[in-house]
């Protein structure tokens, strides 16, 4: 399998975006139905879940019931908006009504959520569902600027797909966590992205962490109707 990079003379620094003003401002280009509240509420569910784990749970179990239910919360808020419910070759993924975005949610290792000294990658390896559409997002990137993409993929039919990319951080007992757009992949890694939009840490401490009682900005009632399939 290739290795996807947007420059051959190595490995490009992905544009951070971090303050908050400019985080949703962002979100609302990429898609108006797109919050910084919104994603945290998904975050905040997962989070919920790696702390219902008793010691009589399985070792992994905190990892995974925290994705499973950050994944489940994220793709209901959205249908809520008509955004879409589909998997493709069991990979989950809720995209806009439009079809011109589309979200996964995965781990990410340590550099998740902050600027370091090296951009993140995802935890757990991916397969050839992640390899194509990462490999979308960079033919996109390559073909097309900032400013014509969202009409050039419009007239293609193609989707953009971003990661939701959370990281637990044990030691400091919090959840950082990023919206950003995946365009290198090499060695069942994500090895490069096109842009970070960077949002505050989730605390988990024993006196910080709470969940919501509502989730932002959704309509009441409005039906979810589950789709698969690919884009």
């Amino acid at each position: 399998m290739s290795k996807l990079e947007l420059s051959s003379s190595g490995p490009r620094r992905a544009k951070a975006i971090t303050e908050p003003l400019e985080v949703e401002a962002r979100l609302q280009t990429l898609h108006p139905d797109l919050t910084p509240a919104l994603l945290r509420a998904a975050v905040i569910g997962g989070l919920g879940a790696r702390n219902d784990v008793t010691r009589a749970s399985a070792p992994t179990a905190a990892g995974v019931q925290q994705w499973l239910k950050t994944v489940e919360d994220l793709r209901t808020i959205l249908a809520r908006f008509q955004w879409k419910i589909h998997e493709h070759q069991n990979c989950p993924f809720i995209s806009s009504p439009e079809r011109e975005m589309s979200i996964v949610v995965m781990t990410g290792n340590s550099e998740t959520g902050r600027e370091g000294f090296d951009d993140p990658t995802n935890q757990a390896e991916k397969g050839a569902v992640a390899e194509d559409y990462v490999q979308s997002n960079f033919k996109q990137l390559e073909l097309f600027n900032g400013g014509s993409l969202k009409v050039a993929r419009r007239k293609a039919k193609e989707t953009q797909v971003w990661a939701l990319l959370y990281h637990y951080d044990k030691n400091l007992q919090q959840v950082r966590f990023e919206l950003s757009l995946p365009t290198g992949f090499n060695r069942k890694k994500i090895t490069q992205w096109g842009e970070r939009l960077i949002f505050g840490v989730v605390p988990n401490g024993p006196d910080e962490f709470t969940i919501p009682k509502e989730e932002p900005g959704v309509p009441a009632t409005v039906e979810v109707v589950p789709k698969k399939g690919a884009f």
